[in-house]
């Protein structure tokens, strides 16, 4: 979540009276957020990503001013007149950034600490919500200091003296070499190198978008009438940054003024400012959030968290700010009328349930199987699903099978198949420790993969393998027989042939009558594919739901 640095004075200022840091962390605390740090100058406020609106001190304390019932400002409009500028965008930034809106504030009474939030609202707006200047991009202007007409285009490589400097420079120039040019060209790189967007007047460039304004135009505690530009890829997120920033004008004691952008034929005027309306069933409302709220209670409630509300029939009719980008649908003020009523207040009901929760057959047979073999002092490893016909098969001496899950389009010749048993990953294993003390015992227990009837099919196996000098048939039987008794399993076992095994020392596990799995000890010639240099026995036995 983003987190933006406030002045505490500045802060308990706009506030007055009846706040103190104590009372101050918990009333932002009851609003869901969450001051993480506070020293004697500054407090570090963490802000949800749907708020951009609290990225300042202006907006907190108009959020705590309402939730503590101190002011019953809750709409912001502006008078239907002349638009106080006109910005003429031309078709070239279209493939850059097509969208520009505008907001003057005339007769604004700036200091040190003011000009300071609304800077650091900007800029922290411009990182988070409009994702670091690719989405929405914010610059302030002295209004007296540009002199129309004023039209947003791609310009060629001209000069113009940037924030900050004292001599003129190319475009170019500021994008190769200023902080701000460096840390955001790639967004404008899709324009080409020839051309760059800017926002210019009569006199020249006012602001390389979105890189950096022109010093001409520079703001200062002096500024008593400010024109913004904000441009973007979202047409509706630059308005709504207009919005946001009329308000904050408004709370500064400015007269906000509408500018008018001219798309070609399309004329739009921003911040539009116009007042929207939500209604909620209370009883809705009430079912929600689990308590009975009352028609006189919701309404002292909605203005708590900054709406202006009345009661229509059974509704409750919500005037939803100017500033909140978050209101989406009738959840969301459900949300807010349970932030006012308290969190701490509702008690916590029991979800309804018709059944209890539990572990699959499966798992519980899988867990019981892996304890066993730990307990029998065999270490377990886990292996990828993923392998190659000639590990899976060849290396095993076993005969290769058609029954496999193919990949499509593998990219290296090593995972070309899903694996059809564990034994081959086992003794791969055993072969990389080759060099470690003996005897070495380890299993797995895991999925292996084959196609019935042309469909994928999964199944659990347990497979194991002991390598040591003294390593044979008698050893592994035992494993088996007391990981099957232990299992609770009825099984027989049988003369079995199998090509990875010593012919004549092989078994092969039944259950129900079935075959389920095999054991015995390993030829030479598949310990000497897989490097084991020891005598070695191994087994695997399907245990899917047995």
């Amino acid at each position: 979540m983003p987190v933006v640095q406030l002045d505490k004075r500045y802060l308990y200022s706009l506030l007055g009276s009846g706040f103190d840091e104590k009372s101050l962390k918990d009333h932002v605390a009851k609003l869901g957020f969450e001051i993480e740090e506070a020293d004697e100058g500054s407090l570090s406020l963490e802000v949800t990503a749907n708020r951009p609106d609290l990225l300042c001190a202006l907006g907190l304390a108009r959020a705590l001013k309402n939730f503590m019932h101190k002011t019953k400002k809750f709409n912001y409009a502006i008078e239907d007149v002349e638009p106080a500028l006109e910005i003429y965008v031309d078709p070239s930034v279209k493939r850059i950034r097509p969208y520009v809106a505008g907001v003057v504030a005339k007769g604004i009474k700036l200091a040190d600490d003011s000009l300071a939030d609304v800077i650091t609202f900007t800029e922290k707006f411009c990182d988070t919500y409009g994702r670091s200047r690719r989405k929405v991009a914010i610059g302030m202007h002295d209004l007296d200091a540009i002199k129309p007409p004023v039209a947003y285009r791609c310009e060629k490589d001209v000069e113009y003296v940037p924030l900050g400097g004292t001599k003129k420079a190319r475009l170019s120039e500021v994008l190769a070499s200023s902080p701000k040019g460096i840390q955001y060209s790639g967004i404008i790189a899709k324009g080409g190198k020839k051309f760059f967007p800017v926002i210019e007047d009569s006199q020249g460039v006012a602001s390389f978008v979105p890189i950096l304004n022109s010093q001409r135009t520079r703001v200062t505690p002096s500024t008593t009438n400010i024109f913004v530009d904000i441009t973007g890829t979202s047409e509706y997120a630059v308005n709504k940054a207009a919005e946001i920033l009329g308000a904050m004008f408004m709370d500064l004691g400015a007269k906000v003024g509408r500018v008018a952008i001219k798309y070609g034929r399309r004329t739009v005027q921003t911040p539009e400012m116009k007042t929207s309306y939500m209604s909620v069933p209370l009883a809705r409302a009430e079912r929600e959030i689990g308590v009975p709220i009352g028609f006189d209670n919701v309404i002292s409630l909605a203005n708590k968290m900054g709406y202006e509300a009345a009661l229509v029939g059974k509704m409750v009719r919500f005037s939803i700010p100017q500033y909140r980008v978050d209101v989406i649908d009738r959840q969301d003020l459900i949300e807010d009328i349970a932030i006012g009523y308290g969190y701490e207040y509702i008690n916590p009901m029991a979800a309804p349930y018709t059944q209890s929760g539990g572990l699959e057959q499966q798992t519980l047979i899988n867990r019981k199987a892996t304890g066993i073999m730990v307990g029998m002092g065999f270490s377990e490893f886990t292996n990828s699903y993923l392998t190659n016909e000639q590990a899976n098969f060849d290396k095993a001496g076993v005969k290769r099978e058609e029954s496999i899950v193919v990949l499509q389009n593998p990219k290296t010749a090593e995972i070309s198949m899903m694996r059809t048993w564990l034994l081959p990953s086992l003794l791969r294993n055993l072969g990389a420790s080759s060099h470690d003390s003996m005897p070495q015992d380890v299993f797995e227990l895991d999925m292996v993969f084959c196609v019935q009837g042309s469909k994928p099919v999964e199944s659990y196996h347990l497979g194991a393998a002991s390598v040591g000098p003294k390593a044979n048939f008698n050893d592994m039987k035992a494993v088996v027989e007391g990981l099957l008794l232990s299992m609770g399993t009825q099984y027989a076992v049988a003369e079995f042939r199998h090509d990875s095994f010593i012919e004549g020392r092989c078994a092969q596990i039944k259950m129900a009558g079935k075959h389920a799995g095999f054991f015995g000890e390993l030829h030479p010639k598949v310990l000497r594919n897989f490097g084991i240099e020891e005598p070695a026995v191994a087994m695997e036995i399907d245990i899917s739901a047995r």
